[in-house]
């Protein structure tokens, strides 16, 4: 009796595999995440996209800031004020790039306030709809 032979993969191809893979469960579960908050997240990546804090708006690419979006939405539970909101922010864009490329926290002060106001007009309907 032969025993089968699987071909051995180089480590490089298991590890590039194993990456897409995590990328492709992180992206689903900031989807389902944010399942219910979609036109928020949306709002939020306009903002960043006009702002474009880390400089990568190339006017055509408009949803290159929607991962970011998502990340701080999934936060934004936890903010009580704009000040935690540009630390979420500014995390996010540490998580997302480095600490170099997302720059000092106080970049994100203005775009904080832009989403701080979105949050809040977002909570305020969902109040509404739901009591």
């Amino acid at each position: 009796m032969k025993w089968f032979r699987r071909e051995k993969r180089p480590p490089e191809e298991v590890q590039w595999e194993r990456i897409q893979d995590e990328v492709r469960a992180a992206k689903q579960s900031r989807l389902t995440q944010t399942a219910t908050m979609r036109d928020l997240v949306d709002a939020i990546s306009a903002v960043l996209f006009k702002a474009d804090p880390v400089g990568i708006n190339f006017d055509t690419n408009t949803d290159e800031y929607d991962a970011e979006a998502e990340t701080i939405v999934i936060a934004l539970p936890r903010a009580a004020g704009p000040d935690d909101v540009r630390s979420l922010t500014h995390g996010a864009f540490v998580q997302w790039f480095d600490a170099e490329t997302a720059g000092p926290i106080e970049r994100y002060t203005a775009v904080a306030n832009e989403i701080w106001s979105l949050w809040r007009r977002h909570e305020g309907q969902s109040g509404l709809a739901g009591g």
